[in-house]
């Protein structure tokens, strides 16, 4: 008698961590295949797997912190940057939340600065080399930006966002 009900109780409470974890942001980007890394040390292999990423720096070293390491509202845990075949570099961000992350960058578009990078689940990466961008699209890596304007031409992807006004695509403008 008293199995019915237990069995009952257990299918709801299953049904509602399903429900609940499916609406999590931290699960955003598993939907649209994103890689997710989990670390720096998982970035930079991601990225070394498709172009160099030699010589990683953390943290401040290496040069000044970039807007999104400075200010929490952007959610970076860690910045990193390497060289890459080109010598420019590749600058490797983990994210501890992507819906704030995509609103800072939201902001940042809105008062007038660039925005543009290449998302995982849990990681950004700005690269200024188009060829190395490409190769890191093959990661399946996708490009996010909220520039002003910024249309997804027929025929690429389009995914969902945590935000509205920006977009992340397999397209990569010239």
């Amino acid at each position: 008698m008293r199995l019915p009900r237990t069995a009952a109780a257990l299918g709801a409470a299953l049904t509602a961590l399903v429900a609940l974890t499916g609406c999590s942001s931290d699960s955003w980007g598993e939907d649209a295949g994103l890689p997710a890394a989990g670390d720096m040390a998982a970035i930079e292999k991601l990225v070394g797997a498709r172009t160099m990423c030699s010589d990683l720096r953390t943290g401040v070293a290496g040069g000044t912190m970039s807007e999104e390491s400075r200010d929490p509202a952007w959610a970076v845990k860690e910045r990193g940057v390497c060289g890459d075949d080109a010598r420019d570099t590749l600058t490797l961000l983990s994210v501890s939340d992507m819906e704030k992350f995509q609103q800072s960058a939201k902001k940042a578009a809105a008062a007038g600065h660039a925005t543009g990078f290449l998302l995982g689940q849990d990681f950004a990466v700005v690269t200024p080399d188009p060829e190395a961008a490409k190769a890191l699209m093959a990661s399946d890596v996708l490009f996010f930006t909220c520039e002003k304007g910024f249309k997804v031409p027929d025929g690429y992807r389009s995914e969902k966002l945590l935000v509205d006004g920006c977009a992340l695509t397999d397209y990569l403008p010239a």
